[in-house]
Formats: structure tokens, sequence, C-alpha cells
């Protein structure tokens, strides 16, 4: 009896085995299919002198979502957008690491998306075994994963992945990168904070419920993704409301606690609202813009002309995309987006390249025109751009403005540890 138990036992467990197999099988087939990347024939090829200037830059990412799928970022992956070795070889210093814990499926016959649409996050996550009832569990997986991460890199054989959760943290990273280190910062985002005051909403509970996210590390709070939620309405959303009662309190919470206000995905509405209500910059972390819209760009899903203004007179930063639904077909529409952002700017007065970062959406489940490791096509492109993309605006549109924002708005932060970090970077970096 015991030897039949002992093989059945065995049977199952290669039964399971075997799931899990298929089951990740099945995960890394979708992440293909989600994330492809095919660089433009069109791209030019670096040359020596833009591999040169590329290798000099301190580069920062505004938005990827690779914590949304099962590959190890430690480990060179050869699907998917970004990990760890990749973003070494593409020289990125600093990326924003966002969480998507909610993402309704386009339906032919709609118009809008709503959070009733099929779950793409919540199905995924059941492939993957993650939480499946709650997008409060799947931000909160999402956060254990970036820190254990972080706790294995530091005895893993390739560069480590350092947690920015104050200024202070930010330019000693700058000033190690200076010296060599391959270090690379990581920083955790929300995209979509659905959970909250979505069944509580009394006083002390919105509060607490983005304290707890600070305390668990997370620096960039965008409030809404693709549908309308209990914070603010979305700029693909069926109503597209402004900022709710309890998203004014969350945005007002999130900016005391020095976090980074993020309005990618929010509605018209809110984004005017929000503009008028927050203190301090705010930024947009990946985005097109629809004045210079082309197909297949899709225009409820970027910028229009008022809101991209409400960025700028905020004194905050707007992360352009790589991919066709944000810019257009083709790489060469990347500078011309972000031309039209600085044109901007200077129309009002403004620093024009003072405004522009990066914003790839990695992993977004988006096909990407640029790669991880090969953003030195990027460099090559704004070089020979020409207009404003000159030897001052690209090093601030490839980092530069991404790192003076965050050290005025994360904890610690302000206007001379701004300064500090733009000496380290003037001081170690083209």
């Amino acid at each position: 009896m015991k030897r039949r138990m002992l093989i059945a036992g065995g049977a199952l467990a290669g039964l399971a085995g075997a799931g899990w197999a298929l089951r990740g099988h099945a995960v890394a087939a979708v992440d293909r299919s989600l994330n492809r990347f095919a660089l433009d024939p069109d791209a030019p090829q670096p040359d020596a002198e833009d591999l040169a200037l590329h290798r000099a830059l301190f580069i920062a990412d505004l938005h990827a979502d690779s914590l949304k799928w099962d590959r190890d970022l430690l480990s060179r992956s050869d699907y998917g957008h970004a990990d760890l070795p990749r973003l070494q070889a593409g020289n990125t210093a600093l990326q924003v690491f966002a969480m998507v814990t909610h993402s309704p499926v386009n339906l032919p016959w709609r118009d809008c998306l709503s959070a009733s649409d099929p779950n793409h996050a919540a199905w995924l996550a059941a492939l993957q075994g993650r939480p499946v009832r709650t997008t409060r569990g799947r931000a909160y997986f999402q956060m254990d994963l970036f820190w254990d991460t972080v706790l294995r890199s530091q005895d893993h054989d390739g560069p480590e992945l350092r947690p920015i959760l104050n200024a202070s943290e930010l330019l000693a990273l700058i000033e190690a990168r200076a010296t060599g280190d391959t270090a690379i910062g990581g920083l955790l985002g929300l995209e979509g904070g659905h959970w909250i005051g979505l069944y509580r909403s009394e006083p002390g509970v919105i509060e607490a419920e983005v304290q707890a996210l600070h305390d668990r590390g997370l620096r960039v709070f965008a409030p809404v993704h693709r549908f309308d939620n209990p914070l603010c309405g979305s700029s693909e959303g069926c109503r597209r409301y402004g900022l709710t009662p309890v998203g004014r309190r969350a945005l007002r919470e999130a900016e005391a606690a020095g976090m980074v206000i993020d309005l990618a995905h929010a509605s018209e509405e809110a984004i005017r609202e929000a503009a008028e209500m927050l203190r301090e910059p705010f930024i947009v972390s990946h985005t097109g813009v629809r004045a210079v819209c082309e197909a297949p760009c899709r225009p409820d899903r970027n910028l229009s002309e008022d809101a991209l203004r409400a960025v700028l007179d905020s004194g905050g930063v707007v992360g352009i995309g790589y991919w066709a639904h944000a810019v257009g077909a083709g790489v060469h529409n990347i500078p011309r987006v972000m031309a039209h952002v600085m044109e901007m700017a200077d129309k009002r007065g403004l620093d024009p390249s003072a405004h522009v970062a990066l914003g790839s959406d990695f992993d977004g489940s988006v096909a990407t025109q640029i790669s991880a490791d090969e953003l030195a096509v990027l460099t090559a492109l704004l070089r020979r751009a020409g207009g404003g993309f000159d030897e001052q605006a690209i090093p601030r549109i490839m980092g530069r403005n991404v790192c003076r924002l965050f050290a005025t708005r994360l904890p610690g932060g302000s206007p001379t540890m701004a300064e500090r970090v733009e000496g380290a970077l003037a001081a170690g970096f083209a």
C-alpha cells in the first residue's frame, strides 16, 4: 500500500510539475506576443560619435511594466523588452518600474474601456500564480517582487538594482555611476490606485492606504489607468470625469508624502483639476501628443494641447513613448513629438528642453520601436534631428530633467538638492 501511495504521489507531483511547465510556456507565449519589438528599418545606425555621447549620458526612463511579467529581472531574456542586463547594455541609469493591476481588453464594438470589461491583468496574474481577486493584492505582490530583486541583485553577477527612496539616494547613485559603478536605480510606480476608495472612503482610510504604499517604497503615484475608477476618470474611460473627492484626498496625501504625481492616462478634466489643486510639478510618464498624432497613434491615449500646457505650467515633465500608438509608426516620430513639446514650452516662455523625458512603456503590452539594449539609436536620432536637439538639450531629455524633478520632489528633496544633483551630473556626465 505504501509503495502504491508513493507511486501515486510521485505521479501527482509529476503532473503538477508538468502543469507549471505548461503554464510557464503559456506565460512566455503571451509575453512574446504582447511585448513585441521591431526596430524601424529606417532607424539610424549609431556611429562612433553617437556611441561616445550615449555612453557619457545619465539616462532615466519614467515607465516600464516589467514587474507585470514572470521574468527574472536579473537575467537577460530573449523576449520582452527590459531586464537589468539589457538596461545596462543600453546605459540606463534610473528606471521607474510601474505596477499594472487591472487592464481591460479593447472590445471592437466599444469606444471606451470599463472596469467590467475582460481584465487582462487578472487572467495574466492567474496564469502566473499571482493574487487574482484584488488589485491591491496584485500591487503588493509586484512591490514584494521588486524588493526581492533588490536583495538578490546584491549577490548577483551583474548590475545591482539600487532602490531610490529619497533625494539623497538619487544623488548617491549619480555620484557612484560617475565613478564607474554599474548600479541601476529603481523607483516603484503605481499605474492606477483602483482599490483606493472602492469600498471604504471614511476619513483616514484613504490617507492610510496612500501612506501604506509610501511605506512599502512607492514613489510615483498614478491614480488611474485605462478605465474610470474611484479616484478619477480615464482618458479612455466611458465617463471621463474629473477628480472625485476621494481622488483629491489621495493626491494630496501622495504629494505631501513626497511622491511624484503621474497623470498618465488621466482624463482631460482630471488633469485640469489636478493642475489647479497640486502645489508641486507633476509628470505624465509615458505618452504621445494628439497634435502630432499620426496613424496608428491613438488620440484618446495621448495628451491634448490643454493637458500638455497644464503639465508645462506646473514645471513638470512629459515622458515620450517609443510605441506606435503613442507617436506613430517609425522612430523618426519620437523626436518630432518631443520637438512639439519643446515648441509649446518655448511659446509659454519656458526653457524648451527642460520638460521632455523618456517614457518607454517597456513591457507594457505594446510593440516598442526601440529596445532597452539598443537605446543608442535614440541618441543617434536626436543628434540627427537638428533644431533644438543640441548638446545641452539631449542630456536633459535623456535623464537630467527627470533627475531634477525627482531631486525636488522625493522625500528630502528641495531646490537646493536639485542644484546639488545638477552639479553632480555636470561634473560626471555629458
